[in-house]
């Protein structure tokens, strides 16, 4: 007879965490983050993308890129830095109200906008943490500042 088998002890397998399939990460928190919407892009009036070139609307992506990963309180919340909420009626420049009458977005109460640039301004309306983006203001004409130059 031979000699008896010696078992020897293995540790047991650790489970792997495997990411669910289509899972994208960072999804989890996408609720509380500002995400974006361009069914309402205005590319007819005086603050159209269709004016944009190709070095400013991929600068404009860097910059809402970034924003992505601040929630709305963060973004909203901070004295009007970089983004701020106007009653739409209040809307000072005459051009504005008659173009989102033109859009059929006039009883909208609220408009936001995100500072994206000394003068840029990026205009439109959020609904939860959605942004639907409706305009791009570079001069800062939509709701011009009382300020000089600012």
């Amino acid at each position: 007879m031979g000699k008896p088998k010696r078992r020897v002890s293995t540790p047991p397998l650790q489970a792997k965490e495997v990411p669910r399939p289509g899972s994208l990460p960072g999804a989890e928190t996408s609720t509380q983050r500002i995400c974006w919407r361009f069914t309402h892009v205005d590319h007819d009036g005086p603050w159209g993308f269709d004016r944009l070139d190709g070095t400013t609307l991929a600068w404009m992506f860097g910059q809402l890129r970034s924003f992505e990963s601040m929630r709305i309180d963060e973004l909203f919340s901070q004295g009007g830095h970089p983004g701020k909420h106007y009653e739409t009626e209040r809307l000072p420049n005459e051009t504005a109200l008659k173009r989102l009458d033109d859009l059929r977005l006039a009883d909208m109460t609220r408009i936001s906008r995100l500072r994206l640039s000394g003068a840029g301004r990026l205009y439109g309306f959020l609904v939860d943490q959605v942004f639907h983006v409706v305009w791009w203001d570079p001069r800062h004409e939509i709701w011009p500042s009382p300020k000089k130059h600012t």
